[in-house]
């Protein structure tokens, strides 16, 4: 075995083990979307603050693993004589001889799995946070009567203020 071939086997396991962390990442992301969902619904405050700052520790984590999966990406395109942006997994598979070949496939299905699994619980999860986000104006413009247009009473010196039973609530004091 050469010294290059020793050195990309190397770095490939290398990315393997980076690709085993996001894999572990992104499952912990889809956790915690459903979690905070649940938590949403729940309306339990203190359990959402805890889960919203281990999201916080967790993306710190996710960036330092990103950077070392790009330096890992840049010296394998260099081993491979290809530019750092166009090495993919499926370019990386088609350089490598086996048994990595079936490795580096395999991890980047269930990376695909997982991605997709990901963008559900995304989508779920802004659906939610909006239908939330829309009942809650609905809500205070009922409450507080923002913004309507209706009725305006003039009182006898010509000031102009809205009908005071409009709201459903009474912000005069």
């Amino acid at each position: 075995m050469t010294e290059q071939s020793s050195e990309l086997s190397q770095k490939v396991r290398e990315l393997l083990d980076v690709l085993d962390r996001d894999i572990e990442q992104i499952e912990r992301a889809t956790s915690r979307l459903n979690e905070l969902r649940e938590l949403v619904i729940k309306r339990d405050e203190q359990a959402l603050a805890r889960v919203l700052e281990k999201i916080r520790t967790e993306a710190q984590d996710y960036q330092a693993n990103e950077q070392q999966r790009s330096l890992i990406r840049q010296q394998l395109s260099g081993l491979l004589g290809c530019k750092g942006d166009r090495l993919t997994l499926s370019v990386l598979q088609s350089r490598i001889a086996e048994p990595a070949k079936s490795a580096v496939a395999g991890i980047q299905q269930k990376l695909k799995t997982l991605v997709r699994r990901l963008q559900t619980e995304y989508v779920s999860t802004v659906t939610l946070l909006s239908d939330c986000a829309r009942i809650n104006a609905i809500l205070l413009k009922i409450v507080f009567d923002r913004g309507q247009t209706g009725p305006i009473c003039y009182d006898s010196t010509g000031s102009a203020s809205r009908e005071s039973d409009a709201a459903f609530m009474n912000m005069r004091l």
